[in-house]
């Protein structure tokens, strides 16, 4: 299909035209080849599966948008790959089981699709690394729909570990039935281009959404957000954490939205960013937006962001420590945290691994 332009990434509700940060213009080499995947570890209870087309995939909505998701269509570069958590009559207790999948790319343009689909009263918990060689150059897109129904509850975790020559295009899409949760835990590490969006549809009655993003950017790295979830049912829930760290010349553009529609009277919604700044040329932009159609909801959001204190880098170096390496325990640590949370210690290793590389 050769290079294709899209506007990714746009914002519910527009803010002003010359800050630039409503949506991205992107032109990428369109993928036309998928890459086989195949679970390395499957779960109890969860099939796997490749099928054409389904009615959840198809009726949820996405982050990137609306552009980005026809082009996968289009495009049709194989089947969707389906994950299916089974209903349960009663449910026993927490399955604490992950199914993991690595995809590996080679030189070259990739799409992918997958579909989570959690059943009444079930679990899937899904663990998805990305990763590609060091020098390997080409464009990754991934894009995952999650179907909770009611009682359901999501865990989806995307470790994105991808050379410096990738340009790496990651959306998600995710429908909450009745009390149905979804938590997301995203760390961004590789990828010279990243462009990343999600829209969760809190749709039941204390539906649920849960995020925690984490990221490190290399030197001229590029990272573009929009993070948006949407309250529809009553008293419905999110919460969405972003801890980052920019380095020398690079830039990041967070769009976090928390939509109140009417109807959702008792819903609450939190967002908090936290950026630490090392070095100059940083372009750090930041959009937290809160939409009320409803009266009696609860919205709270804020971000900060600087340079490390001059109290811990005190308190650092009269430890032995230069700057520069008080400055990378410090940042090293909030991957770190974060990391401790991911399911598989052998993904935990690669993740140490990959951030002792970077510069």
């Amino acid at each position: 299909m050769g290079q294709k332009e899209m506007t990714v990434n746009i914002l519910p509700t527009r803010t002003w035209n010359r800050l630039g940060m409503n949506e991205s213009q992107i032109q990428i080499e369109w993928p036309e080849e998928s890459v086989l995947i195949k679970p390395e570890r499957l779960a109890a209870g969860v099939t796997w599966e490749k099928e054409i087309s389904g009615k959840e995939w198809d009726e949820i909505q996405t982050g990137m948008g609306r552009e980005y998701d026809a082009m996968a269509a289009e495009c049709g570069t194989g089947s969707i790959y389906r994950l299916t958590a089974e209903a349960a009559a009663v449910l026993q207790n927490e399955n604490t089981e992950w199914t993991v999948l690595c995809v590996d790319y080679k030189n070259g343009s990739y799409q992918n699709r997958l579909c989570l689909d959690a059943k009444e009263n079930s679990r899937l918990n899904v663990l998805i690394v990305f990763r590609s060689g060091e020098d390997a150059q080409g464009t990754s897109s991934f894009q995952v729909k999650v179907h909770a129904e009611k009682n359901a509850k999501v865990q989806l975790q995307e470790v994105q570990l991808l050379g410096a020559g990738y340009t790496c295009l990651s959306d998600i899409g995710a429908s909450c039935g009745e009390n149905a949760k979804f938590e997301l835990l995203k760390l961004e590490l590789g990828a010279g281009k990243v462009y990343a969006g999600c829209l969760t549809e809190l749709e039941g009655k204390k539906s649920a959404f849960d995020a925690k993003i984490g990221y490190y950017t290399s030197v001229n790295q590029k990272l573009d957000m929009n993070y948006t979830v949407r309250h529809r049912g009553k008293k419905t829930e999110s919460m969405m954490k972003v801890s980052g760290v920019l380095q020398d010349g690079s830039s990041k553009l967070f769009r976090g939205t928390i939509d109140f529609v009417p109807g959702c009277a008792g819903a609450k919604g939190t967002e908090r960013e936290d950026v630490l700044l090392l070095g100059d040329d940083i372009v750090n932009q930041t959009i937290p937006l809160i939409l009320c159609a409803e009266e009696d909801v609860e919205g709270n959001h804020g971000a900060s962001m600087g340079d490390l204190d001059d109290a811990t880098l005190f308190y650092l170096c009269s430890r032995g420590l230069s700057r520069e390496e008080a400055e990378r325990m410090v940042a090293r640590a909030r991957i770190d945290a974060l990391n401790e949370l991911v399911a598989d210690e052998a993904v935990q290793k690669q993740v140490q691994e990959f951030m002792n590389q970077k510069r």
